[in-house]
């Protein structure tokens, strides 16, 4: 239920597709929640994402993506022995998330945080009709070669515009980690108020424009964050901007 960012916001229904487990460590391989409301889904773990635009979008038809994450999530390592061992593109989530294959006699999970857009881009860019990337530079580069860069300043005032209609549909992809930086003790959130109204204000009017397939948004809390606390209250403050409430589960 999706109201005008101008009050309070109505009861939110979410899908918990996987159940909230609590406010535990996610690391690269653990699932703490993810959960479904329209075409928004919101994740504590990045590994889930690529499933998520499996459920919203045809990956074999045109469609276009936007990464905006500390990390570019392109790893490519081990990238023979993934793709030898993929889940099946129609599995649920459990399956999805938990295909393993044998690295070195260590039973290992095929997707990963950090390697989840490389296998993406491996099986489904050639049917890209943009990619714009938003990082930090941590992380390999992505294995597409028409990819666009933009720095972190240009994104409130463009994200409508480059959410435009002719690159359609659209997979949004957040990761809350882009808005911190560390500092000696942990990390700061290094953005105002206003960047995140404007910019995710321009994500609301794509999405209002029907271009926008899937959102996927991470919360990455205990990693590049100051942890749960922070990132599910920014989460929440995005959301609202979005039309809707977000809270998990209490302790």
């Amino acid at each position: 239920s999706r109201t005008h960012n101008d009050g309070a916001t109505a009861m939110t229904q979410w899908d918990w597709i996987v159940p909230f487990k609590g406010r535990n460590h996610s690391g690269a391989t653990k699932q703490n929640f993810l959960c479904l409301s329209g075409n928004i889904y919101v994740m504590d773990n990045h590994r889930a994402a690529l499933w998520c635009w499996l459920q919203k979008l045809d990956l074999s038809k045109p469609h276009s993506l936007i990464h905006i994450d500390r990390h570019t999530d392109t790893l490519r390592s081990q990238m023979d022995e993934w793709l030898d061992n993929l889940p099946d593109w129609t599995a649920g989530i459990d399956e999805h998330l938990g295909k393993n294959y044998d690295s070195s006699g260590f039973t290992c999970p095929v997707i990963r945080w950090d390697n989840y857009l490389s296998i993406y881009l491996h099986e489904f860019g050639s049917n890209l009709t943009m990619l714009r990337f938003l990082t930090h530079n941590d992380g390999d580069p992505p294995n597409y070669e028409g990819t666009m860069f933009s720095p972190m300043w240009d994104l409130p005032k463009n994200m409508s515009y480059w959410l435009g209609k002719n690159e359609a549909p659209w997979i949004v992809n957040v990761d809350l980690d882009y808005f911190f930086c560390d500092v000696d003790d942990g990390s700061v959130r290094m953005i105002s108020d206003e960047y995140l109204e404007t910019t995710f204000s321009g994500l609301r009017d794509a999405m209002d424009r029907g271009v926008v397939g899937a959102v996927t948004l991470c919360l990455t809390p205990d990693s590049f964050t100051p942890g749960w606390e922070a990132t599910e209250a920014l989460a929440a403050r995005i959301l609202s901007i979005l039309g809707l409430e977000f809270r998990l589960p209490a302790p």
